[in-house]
């Protein structure tokens, strides 16, 4: 055998092992929400301009520079996330879940330092946790569509012999009668395939439930130089957490498919790493009215561990007799580094009238503010050889950043908001609109924000809300050639938190 052949083959034995990484796994965890105090999340994050709130750390840390006092918060919050499903290309049922969740939001601590001569003006330190992303939800969905999970056992184990196949995936299926060869050739062959046509007659469900969380730890250095120029910068560590549980099923109530009866297909995952950022700001005053900000943030490298287990069930009739029979994977465990993308923020804040401070910076009775966030979704990318440079995964490697490429885009997150003052009290609203992350798409995902707040002079209170819409497209299985099922989801995700605040 030639060097080439024994490599063809290596690969063949060796990739299957991996699990499948794509683009929404790259997506999952590059996309963030704009977390923080309620202050910040009253006003959709958008105080990028303005500061004096810890949540700009996640965007423009310079604003850390505009605490005049020292303070210490918490933040708890509660989630109420609903999601909509529906499998097109069919007469199908939307079926709605729903969930409820309380979670910890932020917490910081900022010393700020006045500087006893010069023109630095501040020098301040921040420190602190912020719930970047949530990934709880909740899926439902039912229906008839074209197509069979047994199409994409059948791609994967053609031409290859039973015992050299995926131990996970085509693998389980041979073992569970899923597919056969049935004139022993290396191709294979399933019960939708003697009946063309009638795999729409099958029908289809899946239920999906997802929890965890990207919180991240927040370092934050900043200065204010004569009251004109500030300077920030964030030194992130966000720390993941994921599961994911898929239950996937196959029935012929009709009876309309010989010998099949069902398939249960269940899949589930634990995602967990660790990850380093750089956040770096900028503000610049131009008079009384206007403030005008700019930051960029590195990408966050990150390492995680997958843990995952499959289990199959496959229920058959054969000369008259009824089958069922199980197949479980081992597990998985698989070891890799992601990637996100740069981000680039641009800022500006309006200041509306007010009193003037005997160091001749405003006391605000509000403000308007707004923010711009440019985001490269498609440049995100996997490492799967850190230590080891193995051929089968760098294959591997290289096709899943591929896919990433194709699948994704830049997108542009769009935030504005608002706060009105009259005595103690604060009144806050805000809007944001999130561009798709889909090269195929040009939607656009809506969000809108309110809030109220109480200022006395050593402590505050303020609540916040948030509510977001998304709609997406869902594959509950790849295929190359066969048809596919596609799921329609919206979800509607309310944030509701309470920020309490001393100055010290």
């Amino acid at each position: 055998m030639t060097k080439q052949y024994l490599l063809a083959i290596f690969l063949l034995l060796a990739v299957p092992s991996l699990r499948a990484q794509s683009a929404t796994d790259a997506l999952r965890f590059s996309r963030l929400d704009r977390n923080g105090g309620a202050r910040s999340i009253g006003v959709m994050g958008s105080l990028g301009a303005l500061g004096a709130d810890f949540g700009v750390l996640s965007t423009n840390p310079a604003g850390l520079a505009t605490y005049r006092r020292s303070e210490l918060a918490l933040t708890p919050g509660f989630y109420h996330i609903e999601t909509s499903s529906r499998l097109l290309d069919g007469d199908n049922g939307i079926y709605p879940s729903d969930l409820n969740r309380f979670h910890f939001n932020n917490g910081h601590i900022v010393a700020a330092h006045t500087p006893r001569r010069g023109r630095w003006k501040s020098a301040n330190l921040g420190i602190g946790i912020t719930q970047l992303a949530t990934y709880r939800s909740k899926n439902y969905w039912k229906g008839n569509a074209p197509g069979s999970l047994t199409d994409r056992f059948v791609e994967q184990a053609d031409g290859i012999h039973p015992d050299n196949l995926d131990a996970f995936e085509a693998g389980l299926a041979f073992e569970a009668g899923a597919i056969y060869d049935q004139n022993n050739d290396l191709f294979y062959t399933s019960d939708f395939m003697l009946v063309p046509g009638r795999s729409e007659l099958a029908t289809k469900e899946q239920s999906i439930t997802t929890t965890g969380y990207q919180n991240e730890l927040q370092l934050g250095f900043a200065g204010n130089y004569d009251h004109k120029l500030y300077l920030g910068a964030t030194i992130g560590i966000p720390i993941l957490n994921y599961e994911e549980s898929k239950n996937y099923q196959e029935s012929d109530p009709l009876d309309t498919i010989p010998f099949f009866n069902s398939l249960n297909w269940e899949e589930n995952l634990q995602s967990s790493g660790t990850g380093v950022n750089l956040k770096l700001g900028m503000i610049y005053r131009v008079n009384q009215i206007i403030r005008v900000g700019a930051a960029i943030h590195t990408p966050t490298a990150f390492a995680i561990t997958d843990n995952y287990t499959k289990e199959l069930t496959y229920a058959f009739i054969e000369n008259g007799q009824n089958y069922n029979l199980e197949a479980s994977s081992p597990d998985g465990v698989f070891d890799y580094r992601l990637y996100t993308p740069w981000r680039l923020i641009g800022d500006i804040g309006l200041v509306l009238g007010g009193a003037r401070n005997e160091d001749g910076t405003d006391q605000p009775s509000g403000f308007l503010s707004g923010e711009i966030e440019w985001v490269d979704y498609s440049s995100a990318s996997f490492n799967f050889t850190p230590e080891v440079d193995n051929p089968a995964f760098r294959d591997a490697e290289q096709r899943a950043n591929q896919g990433i490429a194709e699948t994704l885009q830049d997108a542009l997150n769009i935030r504005f908001g608002g706060e009105l003052a009259y005595r103690i009290f604060r009144f806050r609203a805000g809007m944001g609109f999130s561009g798709t992350e889909y090269a195929t798409g040009n939607t656009w995902s809506r969000s809108w924000s309110g809030g109220l707040g109480i200022r006395e002079q050593n402590f505050y209170i303020d609540l916040g809300f948030r509510r977001q819409t998304r709609e997406e497209g869902y594959t509950p299985y790849a295929t190359a050639s066969a048809p596919e099922l596609l799921v329609n989801t919206e979800r509607v995700q309310d944030l509701f938190v309470m920020t309490l605040g001393i100055k010290l």
